[in-house]
């Protein structure tokens, strides 16, 4: 009777919740036991995230059949299900003495797959155990099967497993490394799922890197993935990452869609420790709108929940947001007291940069209270935990590995279109090589029967073919020559494309800055010099660079220039001309390995302004490029450091900083030197930069667009028949 009950009750309790109707339509109609047990271990697989009473049925039916009918050693999988659930039951010993018997049946039956995912499921039991030493060791045992046997699988399986091992133990560098080769593995079998798990991964790991617009990319990337295989759980972590990326990126409005869109998903699933994210982050959202009350209504939530789960690190987190939205408020007072609370429940897996932050913003409450005592304190922790977490190499290390991995993705396309074109001439040039054989074959006929009856004539037939022949053979070869400039000239082509993506639109050009024009001619088809600007109705900055070279090697340093200053701005937020400077020459010199005996010198010339519209100042600092401003027919010139950036100077150089009140009328003017330096006139002399600046002296009363033209025009009449001597860049703006 009491077995019945028991039956009963497990039959309502699998009735109550979703049913996978397609999987017992084929367990019903499953002619054999392989086929039975196949099933059995789907459905296994299906109930094990949701009904764990469920999964132990099925699993436990998977065995019993396996071994009633004497096929257990091959039921890898339903061994493989079993020390899952004893994993969720948190029976570790058990768990592990079950895989074993995995691992063995995946070498017997020499499924290299198996046995990889069996290593792996070993690795997770060890670091449940706090093992994390024996588990790196499973997960690069699989890698090295894997590896040995070329399986693409089961070395992205392996690489995933030591990218979310390391990121776990907060080392950022190894995680990196690990993702990153998993993510080309998965995009060259291709595997959607692991994609969009390397997509979470890589955005999280560049955001941790403070490269924000990188790991939105990765974030959006993961969302078009998730929208194709309709994944809720999967479509709730996608909103959630992006709407935070919003709230960080100050992009309000954006930031509340997605995170209503995870909170709808959260509430639909019950998903408690996702609410506690959703509820902390939507709170900052609306602190940043001022709406305080539904600020603390929501953080309130997110409290309540974190402490109901006894889950220290939320706790940590929401108290920590929740001290950041009083520091929004000015209560230095309250944001304090939320940040003291929060330290209390700091545990091992909060990320050591996050603890340093803490307590260095505690510092600087602390004395701006007047509590110095309890602000040295603070200090003193802020230090050695960044200490203890700030690394310069693996800064470096950090960003080579990202450089190199876009670098390379631009660099196979590129190679895969060059290959195809060479393959597509191979065919061709096989192709007339027969055609001309056969005609070889044809006339050779011809002329031996020719030779038979005319044998005066074939002296005269003879001569006349090699003539012919000889014409062939020059056409041909002047074919492959068109052939070969045709595909070097596309190359070239398709990298200017790349470069003038990189560039400022005209359109952000004409938002920053309404009047303004310039005077852009490129060397070759590529260009050394370039052109940045960003910021917003307030302040605006704009660079002008000319890169050492021109052409291809102009154009990479130019292109690597460009991405540096998106980071020091985006990224690391800083403006003024004199920081910024000196930031691009640390990073140049950091990317290129500009050690004291680098063979590498490469750098470039530069002037850069950030414009406070709202004072109307200026605020100029310069890299070996000068800066002029016409006032009242006048031409005022302000001088530059007299060093590039990059190349022989010194990592720690520093920027004079100019600071310039503008009046309205003012015209702001900076170039490169490929103006200055073109040869040509009648005495085949360099234009100099005395006669440049008595050029924009003359045109002075003109509108900025006419100023242009003359300036082009003046360029080409002195060139007249030379070739041009540098790359030239001249841009104007009208206060």
């Amino acid at each position: 009777m009491r077995f019945i009950i028991i039956l009963l009750i497990f039959f309502f309790n699998v009735s109550a919740i979703a049913q996978p109707t397609d999987l017992f339509k084929r367990l019903k109609t499953s002619q054999t036991d392989t086929a039975v047990i196949s099933v059995l271990n789907e459905l296994t697989d299906y109930y094990i995230g949701d009904n764990i009473d469920s999964a132990n049925y099925y699993n436990q039916r998977s065995s019993a059949l396996s071994q009633v009918k004497k096929i257990e050693k091959y039921n890898f999988q339903a061994y493989y299900l079993q020390a899952k659930l004893l994993k969720i039951s948190k029976r570790y010993d058990e768990s592990l003495a079950i895989i074993s018997k995995a691992i063995e049946i995946s070498k017997n039956n020499n499924n290299i797959i198996d046995h990889c995912r069996a290593l792996i499921l070993t690795g997770n039991l060890y670091e449940a155990k706090n093992v994390s030493k024996q588990a790196i060791e499973k997960y690069i045992e699989a890698y090295e099967i894997s590896r040995s046997r070329k399986s693409n699988k089961g070395m992205l399986l392996s690489n995933i497993a030591l990218g979310l091992s390391f990121k776990k133990h907060d080392e950022t560098t190894s995680a990196l490394k690990y993702f990153i080769e998993a993510m080309k593995l998965a995009e060259e079998i291709p595997d959607s799922s692991a994609i969009f798990t390397c997509c979470i991964n890589l955005g999280t790991l560049y955001e941790n890197t403070n490269d924000d617009v990188k790991a939105l990319q990765f974030y959006q990337k993961a969302a078009i993935i998730n929208k194709r295989d309709n994944d809720e759980n999967g479509r709730a972590i996608c909103f959630f990452k992006i709407g935070r990326m919003y709230l960080q990126m100050n992009m309000i409005d954006s930031a509340k869609i997605f995170l209503h869109k995870t909170l709808e998903i959260h509430l639909k699933r019950n998903d408690e420790a996702g609410l506690i994210f959703d509820y902390s982050f939507l709170a900052s959202s609306f602190n940043h709108e001022n709406n305080y009350t539904k600020a603390d209504e929501n953080w309130s939530k997110a409290l309540v929940l974190s402490l109901k789960h006894n889950d220290s690190v939320r706790v940590s987190m929401v108290y920590s947001y929740m001290a950041a939205g009083q520091l929004e408020r000015k209560n230095d007072k309250k944001a304090l007291e939320c940040y003291k609370k929060s330290v209390t429940y700091i545990c091992s897996t909060v990320q050591k940069e996050t603890i340093s932050s803490i307590y260095e913003r505690m510092a600087i409450i602390s004395a701006r209270l007047g509590l110095y005592k309890e602000a040295y304190d603070y200090h003193v922790l802020y230090k050695t935990w960044a200490d203890s977490s700030h690394n310069v190499n693996e800064t470096k290390k950090q960003t080579e590995l990202k450089l190199g991995y876009e670098f390379n993705q631009i660099q196979e396309k590129l190679i895969a279109e060059s290959e195809s074109k060479e393959l597509k001439n191979k065919t061709e040039i096989e192709k007339q090589r027969m055609q001309r054989n056969f005609l070889f074959f044809g006339l050779g006929l011809i002329s031996l029967l020719l030779i038979v009856a005319f044998r005066s004539f074939k002296m005269k037939q003879k001569a006349n073919f090699i003539l012919q022949n000889q014409k062939q053979e020059i056409e041909h070869q002047k074919k492959l020559v068109d052939e070969k400039n045709r595909e070097i000239s596309d190359s070239i082509n398709y990298a200017l494309r790349i470069q003038t993506a990189s560039l400022p639109e005209k359109n952000e050009l004409a938002l920053y800055f309404p009047q303004h024009s310039f005077f852009f001619k490129p060397k070759d088809i590529v260009s050394g010099d370039f052109y940045w600007a960003a910021g917003d109705e307030n302040k605006v900055l704009i660079a002008i660079a000319d890169c050492t070279g021109h052409g291809v090697p102009g154009a990479i340093t130019s292109m690597m220039g460009s991405m540096l200053l998106n980071e020091i701005y985006y990224v690391k937020k800083l403006t003024q001309p004199n920081e910024v400077l000196f930031e691009l020459n640390r990073l140049v010199k950091l990317t290129l390995r500009q050690e004291t005996d680098s063979l590498s010198k490469d750098g470039m010339d530069i002037a850069f302004c950030m414009w406070d519209k709202k004072r109307n100042n200026l605020f100029y600092s310069g890299a070996n490029r000068p800066l002029y401003i016409l006032r009242e027919n006048e031409l005022i010139e302000y001088k530059p450091t007299k060093v590039s950036v990059g190349g022989y100077v010194p990592i720690d150089q520093q920027y004079d900083l100019n600071t310039i009140t503008l009046i309205q009328g003012d015209t702001i003017i900076m170039s490169s030197d490929g103006y200055a330096d073109q040869f040509g006139g009648h005495q085949e002399k360099k234009i100099t930069t005395k006669a440049f600046k008595r050029l924009l002296k003359e045109n002075s009363h003109l509108h900025i667009s006419e100023q242009s033209k003359r300036l082009e025009q003046n360029f080409n009449n002195w060139k007249n028949g030379f070739d041009q001597t540098d790359d030239v860049l001249v841009f104007i703006i009208k206060v």
